[in-house]
């Protein structure tokens, strides 16, 4: 039967059907990832061109997830109070994340807490530090995207020679007498323990660091790493490292930059800045810093965690969301600042993806083969202790130190 042999009700009956209305959309789930702001900001735009293009392809490859990707100086990521920032970010309520980028030093607090809940980690895809820095009591419960240790930057190619942190002071005050052999920032209660801990395992290579997270100090420890210190001061009772006159802004590396240094201290993506203060400046000479009586790198391990409250679809989601963050693709987006307009500086970001050093730009670029060098054999920091301990080494540190 043709169609124009159908009865005229029966045509009617198709026609409204056909002019039904499509049925509404799955509305998309909201997923609210925050990450860590301090890093360069390549394109000077507060991280929305970062923010945008993260957004953009994990959704082109999540379409049903509505990605919200947040960078907010103004977030303290270290508070650890009840009813503070991280309580707030990795709660139940209105202000709460799904997954938050943090510093592993807080990650055994956030375990014990029981505000993060433990995810899967392929340990032979990152560097064997970030692995062992995620676990608490053999679990792990974040999934690593940063490491970041110490390093010296100078002019001199005989910084390569520096195997202590009295060899390292020579070498930096002999590469142009009279001016302050090395530039850093050595305050706050978090940095300076820090640094001491770092001058531990420079000292003592083959002892577990665990057991510096607290007092008293060691005396052989604090002895070396006073010599790095006090080269910051070129007048007595006048230290801008210690003092907070090189906290918080950029100061040590315009020193360094503009040659009223020999050497900067700090982590590697700080010659971003380096190089924002002296743009023709030749790339520098770069060496795991010895802060102790050897030297024996020690890397901070930043981690994606995930909110306890994130179950069922949403942990599926914030999972699908940590996959594409550990891409080496995506860590490559960022170490290159591929966010920003192009021929912009590269972050100097230290990467946890092993095989992100391996591919096209990192294996040719001049300097990140030479950071993956800095790595081997690296351990990282406890990631439980220090939260507890670091005001009161800070204040035995100034005590010994001054």
């Amino acid at each position: 039967m043709s169609w124009r042999a159908l009865p005229c009700a029966v045509l009617l009956a198709l026609s409204a059907c056909s002019d039904s209305p499509d049925p509404e959309p799955e509305p998309r789930r909201p997923l609210k990832a925050v990450l860590f702001p301090y890093i360069p900001d390549s394109g000077k735009d507060q991280f929305a061109g970062l923010k945008q293009r993260l957004e953009a392809d994990f959704e082109a490859k999540h379409a049903d997830i509505d990605l919200e990707v947040v960078f907010d100086f103004n977030l303290d990521v270290y508070d650890l109070d009840e009813g503070g920032a991280l309580n707030t970010l990795l709660g139940a309520g209105d202000g709460a994340a799904q997954v938050v980028e943090v510093d592993t030093l807080v990650l055994g607090s956030l375990v014990s807490k029981g505000w993060v809940q433990p995810v899967r980690v392929d340990a032979n895809a990152v560097h064997p530090a970030a692995a062992e820095a995620v676990q608490v009591s053999g679990e792990s419960y974040g999934v690593p995207t940063y490491l970041c240790t110490n390093v010296v930057y100078s002019r001199s190619t005989n910084i390569r020679s520096a195997t202590d942190s009295t060899s390292l002071v020579r070498i930096l005050d002999e590469a142009a007498p009279g001016k302050r052999p090395l530039a850093t920032n050595l305050d706050g209660s978090w940095t300076l323990p820090s640094a001491y801990l770092d001058a531990w395992a420079d000292t003592h290579p083959g002892s577990a660091l665990a057991s510096a997270v607290s007092l008293p100090l060691d005396t052989s420890v604090v002895e070396a790493f006073s010599a790095v210190v006090e080269s910051c001061a070129l007048e007595p009772g006048v230290n801008p490292c210690m003092d907070g006159t090189y906290a918080d802004n950029t100061l040590p590396e315009e020193a360094f930059a503009t040659e009223a240094a020999n050497g900067f201290m700090g982590y590697t993506e700080r010659l971003f800045y380096i190089l924002a203060a002296n743009p023709s400046m030749a790339l520098p000479e770069v060496i795991s810093v010895p802060l102790g009586a050897g030297s024996s790198p020690t890397v901070f391990v930043d981690a994606l965690v995930l909110n306890t409250h994130c179950t069922g679809t949403c942990a599926q989601d914030a999972r699908a969301f940590t996959d594409f963050m550990k891409d080496p693709e995506v860590r490559t987006l960022i170490a290159f600042s591929q966010d920003a307009p192009r021929g912009s500086t590269p972050r100097y970001l230290l990467q946890a993806n092993r095989a992100f050093y391996q591919q096209e730009p990192a294996r040719s670029d001049p300097m990140y083969p030479k950071y993956e060098a800095l790595l081997r054999n690296a351990r990282p920091y406890p990631n439980q202790g220090f939260p507890e301990n670091r005001k009161a080494m800070q204040a035995a540190l100034l005590e010994n130190l001054q």
